[in-house]
């Protein structure tokens, strides 16, 4: 718990910091079955920020684009011997649509992790874990002469609010790295990449390439499969590790860097699994 200390003065904003309309339409919908619960879920770090999920593989992210702007409240109050809270995320569907329909049946009362960007932005804003996800509690179809929609709620109860989500939305499989390269190749719009065991030995990738300086703030993330030739990624001018710790791509483990610029990648802090 931060003291007041760490969390310090607040002064108000301007106008444009208090105009509503701020998510945008899209919203990333992750059940918790399409996650690998043999991996760890990632920990907000100091900055809130979470890195990329462990998906299963062949699981990957699938939006809805609201018809008009999603809505999160939360709410709190202290009763007797602790505080009651409720997050609850609300979007609106247009159309009464066969995978509408579908999803209603399927997946009512279903458990998911929620990702949602903010308007004119890159900002993407995570909600709840497996521990505390988000229920789909209730829906609305309505087809009458108003209109035709299907309205989603989804809810929780955590004081726990959303944090900011620096990982790879995950559309397709992770590129496998070349057994034994010494330089990262990353490739456009590829941002998760499997590190294999070594043909003969252990490894070091020690650079990247591929980089533009549009690049800035993207985030890589690398996921080990190695066994007893794995590859290792040690502090260096190309790549700044937490601690100076190296971390080595056995499988299981996984790594996420921040784009700094076109030759360095900076570790984000709370994204590394080291499985040995």
């Amino acid at each position: 718990m931060a003291s007041m200390m760490a969390i310090g003065s607040i002064d108000d904003v301007a106008d444009k910091e208090v105009a509503g309309e701020s998510i945008a339409y899209k919203v990333w919908l992750v059940e918790t079955k399409q996650l690998d619960s043999a991996r760890q879920f990632p920990i907000p770090n100091a900055n809130r920020e979470v890195s990329s999920l462990p998906m299963l593989d062949g699981e990957y992210m699938h939006y809805f684009e609201a018809h008009d702007i999603p809505t999160y409240t939360s709410s709190g109050e202290k009763g007797d011997l602790t505080i009651s809270s409720t997050n609850t995320f609300t979007i609106i569907m247009g159309g009464v649509r066969d995978q509408l329909l579908n999803f209603i049946e399927e997946k009512a009362g279903c458990k998911f992790i929620l990702i949602f960007q903010e308007c004119e932005s890159n900002n993407r804003f995570i909600l709840r874990n497996p521990c505390k996800p988000m229920v789909l509690k209730s829906y609305n179809l309505k087809n009458d002469k108003e209109n035709r929609s299907v309205t989603f709620t989804f809810e929780n109860k955590s004081i726990k609010q959303y944090h900011k989500y620096v990982g790879d939305i995950i559309v397709k499989e992770a590129v496998p790295h070349t057994a034994g390269a010494t330089a990262l190749n990353v490739l456009p719009g590829v941002n998760t990449y499997r590190v294999p065991d070594g043909s003969s030995a252990t490894y070091a990738i020690t650079s990247v390439t591929g980089l533009t300086s549009t690049d800035k703030g993207r985030t890589i993330t690398l996921v080990g499969t190695g066994s007893d030739k794995p590859a290792t990624v040690a502090d260096n001018t190309s790549y700044i590790l937490e601690d100076g710790a190296t971390w080595t791509a056995k499988a299981g483990s996984r790594i996420s860097f921040r784009v700094l610029d076109s030759t360095t990648l900076v570790e984000i802090q709370g994204s590394r699994v080291q499985t040995a």
